[in-house]
């Protein structure tokens, strides 16, 4: 997903689904259904009422109601439509740097989950990190030479930011080692990523996330949604974030 709607969010795939401006040209910050010779279809319509208008058309594509609201709440304030003014003069901690990395083996753990679990006590992430030190998996794997590195990675998006997704936690292993039966693998494909850095807190990783979701939401940055990843060093060492981008 490379664009949304600065209104309601709706991934912008073809130009067909564009808006148009006071020149009846096309432009991608909007869709049709919101935006029409420059003027918003329903001028006086709140946020809230554009969430209550969308929740039915997330849930006839599968989510439950009650997700579908809090994702809302969640990503429709990082709009365009609906920032605050202070917001829209705010400049975005973005990409320390951008670089190029080929293809990335891994071993270890992995589970299917979504934003929006992941915001309530339902979320599997943080019982999949304690699995994963617990049971000591990276100690069972033969590390590659010069990797130590964890990984902690989101692939398989069914929707971008806004559906599932496989969460996996693991290292890169030595070309000759043999994956346990109770272990899985996974390959990210070679790609170009844009690079955010937090400390190691969960709550300073948790705010460079806002910031990534912000960042691609308002156009500062295309995603690709080929495989992202975190990568944990040692202690002292900050967290690295790579998005994949276009």
């Amino acid at each position: 997903m490379d664009k949304a709607c600065q209104s309601c969010g709706m991934p912008l795939e073809h130009e067909d689904q564009y808006g148009t401006d006071a020149q009846h040209h096309k432009t991608d910050e909007y869709c049709k259904y919101c935006y029409k010779e420059g003027e918003f279809v329903q001028p006086e319509l709140t946020m809230e009422g554009m969430i209550q208008q969308c929740v039915p058309i997330l849930v006839e594509e599968g989510m439950q109601a009650e997700e579908a609201t809090s994702m809302l709440r969640n990503y429709l304030p990082y709009l365009k439509r609906w920032r605050s003014p202070e917001d829209t003069e705010l400049q975005l901690d973005g990409p320390i740097r951008e670089e190029y990395r080929g293809e990335i083996h891994l071993i270890g753990l992995k589970a299917r989950t979504n934003n929006q679990k992941e915001q309530t006590s339902h979320g599997i992430i943080p019982n999949m990190w304690e699995r994963f030190w617990s049971e000591d998996v990276p100690g069972r794997i033969k590390e590659k030479a010069g990797h130590a590195s964890v990984y902690g990675c989101y692939t398989d998006y069914e929707n971008g930011a806004l559906g599932e997704y496989t969460f996996f936690i693991g290292k890169e292993a030595d070309k000759d080692f043999q994956t346990p039966d109770d272990l899985q693998e996974l390959v990210i494909p070679a790609a170009r990523y844009a690079i955010f850095q937090a400390t190691q807190e969960p709550s300073s990783i948790f705010r460079v996330w806002q910031t990534i979701w912000q960042w691609a939401a308002t156009g500062q940055g295309e995603r690709t949604y080929t495989g992202d990843f975190e990568v944990y060093g040692s202690p002292d060492e900050p967290v690295l974030i790579y998005i994949a981008i276009k």
